[in-house]
């Protein structure tokens, strides 16, 4: 639990600016592109975003049994390598993460003003979800560490979650499509033969959100469909669009408004 290297604070800061609420924390947006972000998600995204929070909290509960407690750089890099450890995201996340990477956070004012100075710094639970949210941002790619700096830097606490949620949900997403690609290739000859050439198959939406709904759970059986432009998705081999028209009518209808495309 890092309890030898905790103390508790004796007194609140008083020069922290009040929490301000981002508008879309969940937003995986890249800043070059400059559009404006829907603030609407599907339920199931909603759903798996509060799920993960509910496993931060419950993470925090066991590692830092303290929420008053503070913690030096080192004790903070180690905490951020237990929480990416214990979501089960890409292991490749958590290496290297060190006191090294918490000063650079700090140089570039991703992490909030610490208690104290140099080697005397305090970090709070706050800087520890800063700090596992710019580094979930910073290997998916899909926020930009200046976005990230932008959504969490001195905001409050449920705002930092809710950033940092989704970026699990991303990651898990990920994950979860390169599990499925993996099945889908042990055995692409059979998945053809069965079913013929996959280049005649409608493009079908929804990887994201089945990746966050079957987070943790082994990869099903699935269909790889190419799509022009190098794109592709990836539909489990029991869902109904195989064999329902009107159930793949009703994918191509949703993959159109998640691209915000008009089908009429």
């Amino acid at each position: 639990m890092l309890r030898g290297r905790f103390q508790r604070r004796t007194k609140c800061r008083s020069d922290r600016r009040p929490g301000r609420r981002v508008a879309v924390p969940g937003s995986d947006t890249r800043a070059a592109t400059r559009r404006t972000v829907s603030t609407v998600r599907s339920a199931e995204r909603v759903d798996a975003e509060r799920s993960v929070v509910a496993e931060l909290e419950a993470w925090l509960v066991r590692a830092v049994p303290d929420r008053s407690a503070s913690f030096d750089a080192d004790a903070l890099a180690q905490l951020v390598r237990s929480c990416l450890s214990a979501l089960g995201v890409d292991g490749a996340v958590g290496e290297g993460f060190s006191v090294n990477t918490v000063h650079y956070y700090r140089r570039k004012d991703i992490l909030d003003e610490p208690a104290g100075r140099t080697s005397a710094a305090r970090y709070d639970v706050r800087h520890l979800w800063q700090a596992v949210g710019a580094r979930l941002a910073g290997h998916l790619g899909l926020v930009t560490l200046a976005e990230a700096r932008a959504a969490m830097r001195d905001r409050d606490e449920e705002t930092l979650l809710a950033f940092l949620a989704a970026r699990v949900v991303d990651a898990r997403g990920r994950q979860r499509l390169r599990d499925a690609a993996v099945a889908a290739d042990a055995a692409p000859r059979v998945r053809v033969a069965e079913r013929g050439s996959p280049l005649r198959a409608r493009p079908l939406p929804g990887v994201l959100t089945a990746a966050a709904r079957a987070a943790g759970a082994e990869p099903a059986p699935a269909v790889v469909i190419p799509l022009p432009g190098e794109a592709w998705c990836i539909v489990p081999a029991s869902h109904a669009a195989h064999r329902s028209p009107a159930a793949a009518r009703a994918l191509v209808t949703a993959l159109a408004e998640a691209l915000r495309v008009s089908t009429r």
